[in-house]
This record gives structure tokens, C-alpha cells and sequence, in this order.
């Protein structure tokens, strides 16, 4: 899959800056690596279908949307504190996937769910994969491009066979190109708004993002100036935003992505909102 360094947002360029130290990542992965894990690897073509769930705000309005899809078949994958609401409204979890480097993430991680795979980043921290020690599906996946400081280390511990797992600065766009190399293609989103409803930032409390500053962003398509709206952001929602728009038009011969919700990612995709694109 194909990762272009893109402008997606017209007169606004944007760098995503990792909120852990190059060294703490650098240590982080030097301890999972020798774990014991197995990686990630490409794998053929899976007809499942994937319901995908963030923490966003909009998962109190789509609610019986997700469950439809669940009890339909579709295979449960969430991020992060999602995996805390989908248990508590009694859906169980085929898959968690976690890439922060923090060490307070090992709350994604529990309770212990039978049955779930747990797809971690190398990159997280070892109170992690403390605690999924002993279960029987964890798998490890490297977030990274090319370039990145950490590949020398990776390349001399599996001897060059090891794969990066690009996709953008959030959980979201990484977990999509994660599943891809799974085998799979078609997935419903929920709960990756990129902005802020009803006042909070998340379904779930996280306070990391309690004193996150807001924006105002306006989004529209051009010529139609009266059905552009207006959404409350963070700058980390506006570089997921920009994120998962550059993903779905690079990569959208290779997946199928159907953003629910009425949140800026949805909203812009289903109006076909001009924002320019230009390869730097």
C-alpha cells in the first residue's frame, strides 16, 4: 500500500510530532522486540468484513449501526478506550490494537478478553506487553516509514525481515493499513470523528486530551458555500483529519472505507469537500 507525502488541506501544512521521546520509543521497542512476539506479515485476501471503532463522540448516535453489523457477522476490531466501551455495552473485541508509546496505554489492554488478538505496536511501552503477558494471540507490528531511527536496530535483530506499517500519526490510519496486510479490505468505521461533538473529545474519558486547545475549521466542497460546515478541532483531530483523508485517496484502490457518523471525516467524504492535493 502507498504512503505519499501529500498537501491535503489547502493553504495549511501540517507535521505530526510523536508524544514520546525518539529515545523512550527507542528503548520501548528494544524491550518488545525480544519478547518473543510474532510480527505481522502480509496474508491473503480475507472476505470479512471489518466494523472498525474509535473513541469519538459519534458512537452515542450510531450505536445500533455497530451492533447491526456485529450481529451480521462483520469481525469487531477497536482502538484504544473503544475497547473499554464496546465491553461495556456488551460487544466483545476479535482484535485491540494499540500503537502509543505511553506508559499509562496498558489500561487498553485490560481486562483480558478470550478470544481477542491484540495487535501492538513494538513501539509501546513494556507496561503493555506486561500486561498481555501469557495470552495466547498477541502479534507485534512495527509503526514506522522508511527512515525512521529505529530501522538499523530492526534490521540487524530480524536480520532485514521485518515489515513497517505506515499510515499517518493516529491509531486509526495505522490500524487500517495493519488489517490490510491481514488480508482484509472492507471496513466500516465508527467513532473516528477528527473533531470535537457535544463538547468532548472522546466517548470515554482520556485525559491526555483534557487540555488540548480548540480550533474552529471550516470544511466544504467549492461552489457551495451553503453546505459547509463548521466542526470544533484539536490539532491533533486536524492532522488525523488530513491523515485519513490522504489514506483513502492514495490507498483507495485497495480497501473500502465507509466513514459512519456525522463527524469532519464522514462529513467531508460523503460532500466531496475540495481540499487541494499537491505532492510536496
Amino acid at each position: 500500500m502507498s504512503e505519499l507525502n501529500l498537501k491535503v488541506i489547502e493553504g495549511l501544512e501540517m507535521e505530526g510530532r510523536i508524544n514520546t521521546s525518539d529515545e523512550a520509543v527507542m528503548e520501548n521497542i528494544k524491550s518488545a522486540i525480544r519478547r518473543g512476539h510474532p510480527q505481522v506479515k502480509s496474508q491473503e485476501m480475507q472476505m470479512d468484513r471489518i466494523v472498525l471503532v474509535g473513541s469519538g463522540p459519534s458512537l452515542k448516535h450510531t450505536e445500533k449501526e455497530l451492533v447491526k453489523l456485529v450481529h451480521e457477522g462483520a469481525k469487531l476490531v477497536t482502538l484504544n478506550g473503544s475497547y473499554h466501551w464496546c465491553l461495556e455495552h456488551n460487544l466483545k473485541p476479535s482484535a485491540q490494537v494499540v500503537i502509543d508509546a505511553r506508559a499509562g496505554n496498558e489500561r487498553f489492554v485490560q481486562p483480558d478478553v478470550p478470544g481477542c488478538t491484540y495487535l501492538l505496536a513494538s513501539q509501546c511501552h513494556p507496561k503493555v506487553f506486561d500486561a498481555v503477558e501469557g495470552r495466547k494471540s498477541v502479534w507485534l507490528f512495527h509503526s514506522m516509514n522508511e527512515g525512521n531511527p529505529q530501522k538499523p536496530m530492526l534490521d540487524e535483530f530480524y536480520l532485514g525481515r521485518w515489515d513497517g506499517v505506515p499510515g499517518g500519526t493516529t491509531v486509526a490510519t495505522r490500524a487500517i493499513v495493519v488489517l490490510r496486510m491481514l488480508g482484509y479490505t472492507r471496513f466500516d468505521v465508527f467513532g473516528v470523528d477528527s473533531c470535537v461533538m457535544d463538547g468532548v473529545h472522546h466517548i470515554v474519558p482520556q485525559p491526555e486530551n483534557d487540555h488540548d486547545k480548540f480550533y474552529q475549521l471550516k470544511v466544504g466542497p467549492t461552489g457551495h458555500p451553503e453546505i459547509s460546515r463548521t466542526f470544533t478541532v484539536t490539532g491533533w483531530h486536524c492532522k488525523q483529519f488530513e491523515d485519513f483523508l490522504q489514506f483513502v485517496r492514495v490507498n483507495g484502490d485497495y480497501v473500502l472505507v465507509n466513514v459512519h457518523g456525522d463527524g469532519l471525516i464522514a462529513y467531508a467524504l460523503s460532500v466531496g469537500a475540495d481540499l487541494a492535493i499537491d505532492e510536496v
